[in-house]
C-alpha cells in the first residue's frame, strides 16, 4: 500500500466548513435585511400617497356641501355617500376606506369660527371651535397622533375629556367617524369689544373643517392631517351668475348706439349684482330675485380728432356681472366679450420726425382704440402721399428720404371694418424734416451691474450736449442683443435719466448699448456694448 496516500492531509476540516457556512448565512441575512427594508419603504411611500389622495377627495367633497349643511353630526355620513369614500368595513367601529392593500381610518369634523375684529357674538354650544380662530399648535397634534403618544391609534380608549379642545388634531376617540373635542360644548357669551356696546349679530364668520387619515403599517408617522376653511356662507351657498347675454348684437358698428344692456340670471336670490368692465366695477345692475340687467353707457362718438368725454373707443371689452347675497358673499361670475367698432381710427397724436443720418425717423403716440392692427407712415411727394413704412409699433423709418428740401410726413392708424377689410383712419398732423441736423455727442462711462434678477445700466451724459443751436438731447435709446434698428429695446423718459433697469433678464446674459437722441431724432454714436 502506498504510504503517502495514508498520510495525505488534503481536504477541509469541520471547523473550516462551519466558518464558511457562517459567512454565507451572514451575507444572506444582510441581503434579506436590505430587501425587507426596501419593501417597508415602498409600502410606506404607497400608503402615504394613498392617504394624501383620500384627504384631497374628502376636502373636495366638503367644498361641494352647502355651508348650512356643514355640521359634524351629518358631515361624515354625507361624505360617505360619495364614490370612493364609503365605509368599507361596516361591522367595524370607525370609518374605514380600503385602498390597494391598505385600510385607512378616517375622521372629519367641522366647527364655526368667530373673527373678533368685527366684535364677538354669542357662541352656541356645540357649534363653535373650542380653540377659537387659531387652532391647535401642530407640535401638539404631532405628539398626540404619534404611535407612542397620548391617544395612539384610533380607539385606544382615551376619553372625550382627555382630548377636549384638541379636535384640531382630528381625534376620533369613540370611532364614529366624527372628530371629538373640536367644538366648545359649553358655549360662550358675548365678550371683549361686544361688551362695550358692539354686537356681532352674525358671529359665524367661517367654518373650519378638519380631516384626519390614519393607517397602521409602514414606517414614519402614519397619518395625514389637513384643515380647510369655508367662508360664510361658502361658495356653494352664495348666488352665482348662471346666464348672461346682451340685448345688442356684437360687434356694435353703428355710431347711433350709445348704450348696451346686459342681462343676467343668478342661481339664487341676490341682494345686489355688481357690473364690471375689464375687471373694473362700472356700477350695479337693476332687478330683483334672480333676474338682473345692467346698462353700459358707450357715450357718443366724437366727430373731432380725439375721443369725447365718456366715449368708449373701439375695441374688445369683457363685461361681467357678480351677484352678492346679504352677507356680501358671491358665487361664480360670468362675463361676455363685447366688440365695439363704431368708427374709423382717430388720428395718431404727437407725431415727431427728423433726420438720423441717411434715414428719416418717425415716432408717435399709440392710438386710443384697442382694435388698431398697424400704422402706416407717409411722405408728401408732389402733392400726394407716398407710403414709406408700415409697422405694428409706434415708430418707423423712411429709408430713402429726399436729399434736398424739407419733406412733410404723416402717419395713420389702420383697423378693420365690419366686413373684415383693413381701413385707414384720419391722418395725423404733419411733421416736417429739416435737411440738416447734426447728431448729439455720445454719452460716456457705460456700466452694467446685475442683482436680484435684474441688470442696471448707468452712464454719464455728454458734457457738450448737442452741437446744433436751439437743439438738445431729448432722451437715451437702449439697444439689447444687437446694434440694429430692430434691436432698440427701450428708451428713457427724458435726458435727465442716466440709469435704466432691465427687469426682464430671464436668467440670461445680454449685451447692451445706448445712444443719445436729440429733439429732431438724430442719434449719437453708440456707447458700448457691455455684456452682463
Amino acid at each position: 500500500m502506498d504510504r503517502r496516500r495514508l498520510t495525505d492531509d488534503q481536504g477541509f476540516t469541520l471547523v473550516e466548513v462551519l466558518v464558511a457556512a457562517l459567512v454565507l448565512v451572514t451575507g444572506m441575512l444582510g441581503v434579506l435585511t436590505c430587501i425587507t427594508q426596501a419593501q417597508t419603504t415602498t409600502w410606506s411611500t404607497q400608503a402615504r400617497t394613498n392617504a394624501n389622495a383620500i384627504v384631497r377627495e374628502v376636502v373636495e367633497g366638503v367644498r361641494g356641501v352647502p355651508y348650512e349643511q356643514l355640521v359634524t353630526s351629518t358631515l361624515a355620513s354625507s361624505l360617505q355617500t360619495q364614490a370612493g369614500l364609503g365605509d368599507d368595513q361596516l361591522g367595524t367601529p370607525g370609518w374605514q376606506v380600503r385602498r390597494g392593500n391598505f385600510t385607512y381610518t378616517l375622521s372629519v369634523g367641522v366647527c364655526a369660527m368667530d373673527d373678533a375684529r368685527d366684535y364677538t357674538g354669542t357662541h352656541e354650544a356645540g357649534q363653535f371651535c373650542a380653540s377659537g380662530t387659531t387652532g391647535t399648535a401642530p407640535a401638539v397634534c404631532s405628539q398626540l397622533l404619534s404611535v407612542s403618544g397620548l391617544v395612539g391609534l384610533p380607539g385606544a380608549g382615551a376619553s372625550a375629556a382627555a382630548v377636549a379642545g384638541l379636535g384640531d388634531c382630528g381625534l376620533d376617540v369613540d370611532l364614529d367617524g366624527q372628530v371629538d373635542g373640536l367644538v366648545d360644548l359649553a358655549g360662550s357669551v358675548c365678550v371683549g369689544a361686544c361688551a362695550a356696546g358692539g354686537v356681532d349679530t352674525s358671529p359665524a364668520d367661517a367654518k373650519r373643517v378638519v380631516v384626519l387619515v390614519r393607517w397602521d403599517r409602514g414606517a414614519g408617522s402614519r397619518y395625514v392631517l389637513q384643515a380647510t376653511t369655508a367662508a360664510n356662507p361658502g361658495l356653494a351657498g352664495a348666488p352665482a351668475i348662471t346666464a348672461i347675454s346682451s340685448s345688442t348684437s356684437s360687434p356694435v358698428t353703428s355710431a347711433s348706439v350709445t348704450s348696451l344692456q346686459v342681462n343676467a340670471t343668478s342661481s339664487a336670490q341676490a341682494a345686489t349684482v355688481a357690473a364690471y368692465v375689464d375687471g373694473t366695477q362700472q356700477g350695479t345692475a337693476v332687478g330683483s330675485g334672480t333676474a338682473w340687467s345692467f346698462t353700459w353707457s358707450l357715450g357718443s362718438v366724437s366727430a373731432g380728432s380725439a375721443p369725447g368725454s365718456g366715449e368708449v373707443v373701439d375695441g374688445s371689452y369683457l363685461v361681467g356681472l357678480k351677484a352678492y347675497d346679504a352677507n356680501g358673499q358671491f358665487g361664480q361670475t360670468r362675463a361676455l366679450t363685447v366688440l365695439i367698432n363704431r368708427r374709423v381710427p382717430y388720428a395718431p397724436q404727437g407725431l415727431r420726425a427728423g433726420r438720423n443720418g441717411t434715414v428719416a425717423e418717425l415716432e408717435w403716440q399709440p392710438s386710443p382704440e384697442r382694435d388698431v392692427e398697424l400704422y402706416r407712415g407717409y411722405r408728401a411727394t408732389a402733392g400726394s402721399w407716398t407710403l414709406v413704412c408700415e409697422t405694428t409699433s409706434t415708430r418707423c423709418q423712411d429709408p430713402s428720404p429726399p436729399a434736398t428740401g424739407t419733406p412733410d410726413y404723416t402717419v395713420v392708424a389702420v383697423d378693420r371694418d365690419a366686413s373684415g377689410t383693413l381701413r385707414e383712419g384720419a391722418l395725423a398732423a404733419t411733421a416736417s424734416v429739416p435737411l440738416l441736423n447734426t447728431a448729439p455727442h455720445a454719452p460716456t462711462n457705460l456700466l452694467a451691474t446685475s442683482a436680484s434678477g435684474t441688470t442696471v445700466l448707468t452712464w454719464t451724459a455728454p458734457a457738450l450736449g448737442d452741437p446744433d443751436i436751439g437743439d438738445a438731447i431729448d432722451h437715451y435709446t437702449i439697444y439689447r442683443d444687437g446694434l440694429l434698428y430692430d434691436d432698440r429695446y427701450d428708451r428713457t423718459a427724458d435726458a435727465t435719466q442716466t440709469t435704466w433697469t432691465d427687469t426682464h433678464v430671464n436668467g440670461q446674459t445680454h449685451t447692451y448699448a445706448i445712444t443719445a437722441v436729440d429733439t429732431h431724432l438724430a442719434e449719437s454714436a453708440k456707447l458700448g456694448p457691455v455684456t452682463r
